[in-house]
């Protein structure tokens, strides 16, 4: 179990990553370094929820491409927050669903109340966040941060929500962040048509799905 004592402040990314591409591990310690978070916790799903109706690479081969992409990353991170990935969700049993409440509640119990965790997500998810499992306890273990990517804004973000009440309690949680255009669906698809990923995913994570024969 990574050991995550001697952090005042982590934040939380959670994610399929299939594969990992470099958006998923540079903009959350960008994100982290503008709050001045100390850490960044990159956690693999192992089923997640809201995929349940389609196939996921499996959460082993996930997981070491998470682990290739953080530890090919260039200078472009020096000065950037530490990054740690952890394994809660992939050590579930693999038939159940990797709900982000029970993740959040078994980290604070590790970290204590001296830790301040974060919970970073996409604008995406900004709308269905009242759907999610328990999502009023989800806050209460780890404040929301909401990348705003473009073509989104800040502003657009607020003004589809439904109140002023809901803007109010929003907008201090919404970072805007630079733009870098990748999907691992369509990096997914490159790969099935057998075109090059260069520059999308990291060179460890590119070797690994040649390798393994994964996407095609």
């Amino acid at each position: 179990m990574q050991d995550l004592t001697g952090y005042n402040s982590i934040l939380i990314f959670g994610g399929s990553f299939d594969p990992p591409h470099v958006a998923h591990t540079l903009l959350p310690r960008w994100v982290a370094h503008q709050l001045d978070i100390e850490a960044v916790a990159f956690i693999p799903a192992g089923r997640a929820p809201h995929k349940l109706d389609r196939e996921q690479t499996d959460p082993q081969h996930r997981l070491a491409m998470v682990r290739l992409a953080l530890t090919d990353e260039s200078d472009a991170v020096m000065g950037l927050p530490e990054a740690v990935v952890l394994t809660d969700e992939i050590d579930r049993d693999p038939g159940e669903p990797s709900y982000t409440v029970e993740t959040l509640a078994r980290l604070h119990e590790r970290v204590g109340d001296d830790t301040t965790l974060r919970l970073l997500f996409g604008g995406d998810q900004l709308h269905i966040f009242g759907q999610w499992r328990e999502p009023e306890r989800v806050v209460a273990l780890a404040e929301p941060v909401v990348m705003v990517r473009p073509p989104d804004t800040s502003a657009s973000l607020l003004a589809a929500l439904p109140d002023d009440d809901a803007r109010a309690l929003w907008a201090p949680r919404l970072i805007e962040v630079p733009r870098i255009d990748l999907s691992s669906t369509d990096i997914r698809r490159r790969i099935a048509q057998g075109q090059d990923t260069d520059g999308l995913v990291a060179p460890g994570v590119a070797a690994y799905i040649e390798a393994h024969g994964l996407y095609r």
